[in-house]
């Protein structure tokens, strides 16, 4: 067994060593080649005079945009093969000793009680290896997605730029005057429009060494006349700091030189451009984008008062949709003024339910700013993670007061819309759940693109599920001063809000939420771990509920609050363009263990129904959240909650989830409606079925594909 454990250790950490470790640093030696070759490709490119000829230049042009386009390729790549192994060191390493420890015991065969002692550990650490590695599939396919997103963005998306500390930066040539000649140095420059602070730091980076930088106040800023200078894409500018001296840089390309002019109100040599004459990149919205103005109200009205009209008792109401030609045709008519009037829905042949539902959620996802505002998507998500239930109602009900009124009308008309439609979930199956997995990435996103604001995309969700379940609370009128928790601080009255005209009094203009909670978390355990970038809050207050069918449709849902131990949220978090409505994505429960970090242990079975092939209604998302507990922690003051040590299984497990459940009959036809659902015909068998970490879905695999499954769809096999 000891001569085995070469082959079984050091071989596979060998192997790791040389593929992965070795790929990276090839990816290295190529992004340094491509940068080289870059830097000169551009320094040839700059040193053309303007005297050549237009072939000669637009040779040049061309050259440069392929190196630049290689350049990009390759640190990209290089990027994601950092990122790779970083994440495969989290679990090769342990799973390759894990694997010598079953052999050992295996062989040895140590007697029974052995075994027993260790299995508990070993179970543990193989549900712990299976989260890990699952998270890094799933966040290795989104940075991939997003890699492969921003290899063909368009040459002037990049060059905006995502700082919104400047106004402008980026690399220019400064020309510096000698005694025999002039030489042009590169250096970083930065702009800050509000404060007029301009900072050059002289880098090469072929060098990569950093200087000093220098900051001026800039007072004017000119174009440089070709006929004056020998190099192109030239300006000078004059600061206040040293008004007898002029410095001349010279911009990458014509277009860098415009966005340098138009952040520093450049003028012409003679004549003055105002700011509105320069293009501004980015600026043309797409033709595909909706806009929230009259029409748009009047078609969303018409749409919501055609489904009420019908009932709403439609199965799959909202989670089915139409056929895509049928939905763009009601959308071009509908958004047509002219035609609106004209538009009939009352037709069901011609005009479905589904076809109207997916017109709607069509036109909430592809509105220029979603229905909550870019403004404060930070504010909600951050209210979405508070610990205490009461604190994240507050805070929603607050935010939603702060919109502007239009946004605001229209998301009261549509959360009325959709507690009227949860009221009839007995009929329609659409829980408050399952509605919010429909609208949660539609009525709220980010306004830029992150892998890291992937982490928080299950939080639009649980902001929904809060104003449908609040409705009547929120709609009735601006929240009531109230103390949340005797940790809080009131704010000063500086700080209030008004929620008249949603402004704050603070000055700054920076939002924030009314009741500002000053939590301090203490962990019972002394050390902690290293946390991953992708972790995730839990919820204190969790519910179950019971929900008894009535002849009148009514019922009853109690609130159990159980207790769980503190987290600790990573705060980075980026933003994310979401292109489709009902993408659902699984992030990874963060929680400390003594020693070490756990991002899977036990779990709480709070759910009182078991799973049968009766249809009930839809358990709702966010009534139960994922409370993990630490291997021997007992939890107080609730006796109705009971740990239950679950079998090894995804990292997308979830109490309210019956475990144990590996073969499932499908009872109804179902249509996926995003990337991670399945669809399937009634009478079919799904394998491999495990719980969900989306309360009323389970996972199971069909015809090779796994996706999620509703829970209420399908009924249990022997």
């Amino acid at each position: 067994m000891l001569e085995r454990a070469y082959d079984q250790i050091i071989l596979p950490l060998e192997n790791f060593r040389k593929e992965h470790i070795g790929g990276v640093k090839d990816g290295k030696k190529k992004f340094e080649k491509q940068t080289i070759k870059f830097c000169q490709s551009q320094e040839r490119y700059l040193n053309l005079s303007t005297k050549k000829q237009d072939n000669v230049l637009q040779e040049a042009d061309a050259t440069l945009e392929m190196a630049e386009r290689h350049f990009c390729q390759a640190s990209l790549e290089y990027v994601f093969l950092l990122q790779e192994v970083q994440e495969r060191k989290k679990f090769e390493f342990v799973e390759t000793l894990l694997g010598f420890m079953f052999g050992w015991l295996t062989f040895y065969h140590q007697g029974h009680e052995v075994a027993e002692d260790f299995k508990p550990y070993m179970t543990e650490l193989q549900l712990k290896i299976q989260k890990t590695r699952e998270n890094f599939l799933a966040t290795r396919d989104k940075t991939e997605s997003l890699m492969n997103k921003m290899k063909d963005m368009k040459k002037s998306a990049v060059e905006s730029g995502v700082n919104k500390l400047y106004t402008r930066e980026g690399y220019l040539f400064l020309m510096e005057k000698k005694a025999f000649g002039t030489t042009w140095t590169k250096q970083y420059c930065t702009y800050q429009k509000d404060k007029k602070e301009f900072t050059m730091i002289p880098y090469n980076q072929l060098t990569g060494k950093f200087s000093s930088k220098e900051v001026f106040t800039l007072a004017s800023c000119v174009r440089r006349m070709s006929d004056t200078i020998e190099k192109r894409f030239c300006f000078d500018i004059t600061t206040i700091d040293k008004p007898n001296v002029v410095y001349t840089f010279q911009a990458l390309s014509e277009e860098d030189r415009k966005l340098w002019l138009d952040a520093m109100d450049g003028k012409e040599p003679y004549v003055y451009l105002s700011f509105q004459n320069y293009p501004v990149v980015g600026a043309s919205t797409k033709s595909e984008e909706t806009t929230l103005d009259e029409t748009g109200f009047m078609f969303v009205s018409k749409c919501i008062t055609t489904l009420e009209e019908r009932g709403l008792e439609e199965q799959g109401l909202y989670r089915v949709v139409g056929v895509a030609s049928k939905v763009n045709k009601l959308l071009a008519m509908g958004l047509d003024r002219r035609k609106l009037e004209k538009l009939n829905l009352d037709d069901r042949f011609e005009w479905e339910s589904k076809t109207i539902t997916s017109a709607l959620k069509t036109y909430l996802r592809t509105l220029s700013e979603p229905l909550m505002t870019f403004r404060y998507y930070n504010s909600f998500i951050s209210a979405a993670k508070q610990e205490i239930k009461e604190a994240r109602i507050n805070d929603i009900h607050n935010l939603v007061y702060r919109l502007p009124k239009t946004n605001f009308n229209m998301l009261v008309l549509l959360i009325k819309h959709l507690y009227s439609v949860a009221k009839k979930s007995d009929k329609n199956l659409m829980t408050v759940g399952n509605l919010a997995v429909c609208f949660g990435p539609s009525l709220l996103r980010p306004e830029e693109e992150t892998v890291a604001s992937i982490m928080d995309i299950k939080f639009y969700n649980i902001v929904v599920e809060i104003l449908i379940e609040n409705c009547e609370r929120i709609i009735a009128g601006p929240p009531q001063d109230t103390v949340r928790s005797t940790q809080n601080t009131i704010p000063s009255r500086s700080q209030r809000v008004n929620v008249e005209d949603g402004s704050t009094s603070s000055g700054n203009g920076t939002p924030f939420l009314r009741y500002p909670v000053h939590t301090n978390i203490s962990s019972p355990h002394g050390h902690l771990g290293t946390r991953s970038y992708y972790d995730s809050p839990l919820a204190v207050v969790t519910k179950s509920s019971s929900i008894d069918e009535r002849k009148n449709g009514d019922y009853e849902e109690t609130e159990h609050t159980s207790h769980r131990m503190p987290t600790y949220l990573d705060s980075r978090s980026g933003r994310v363009k979401l292109t489709n409505a009902n993408l659902i994505y699984h992030s990874a429960d963060k929680v400390l263990t003594s020693g070490n970090t756990s991002s899977s242990s036990e779990s709480i079975a709070s759910d009182p129904h078991s799973f049968s092939s009766d249809l009930p209604v839809k358990q709702k998302r966010g009534s139960m959240m994922s409370v993990h507990y630490p291997s021997g922690y007992t939890q107080r003051n609730n006796p109705s909650v009971s740990v239950v040590n679950t079998s090894p299984s995804s990292g997308r497990s979830s109490p309210g989830q019956v475990p144990g459940i590996w073969r499932v009959r499908t009872l109804y036809a179902c249509v996926a409606e995003s990337d991670g659902e399945l669809s399937f015909e009634p009478n079919q068998i799904i394998t491999n079925v495990k719980a969900s970490l989306e309360p009323g879905w389970l996972e199971g695999t069909l015809n090779g594909k796994t996706g999620l499954v509703p829970k209420n769809y399908v009924e249990q096999l022997p």
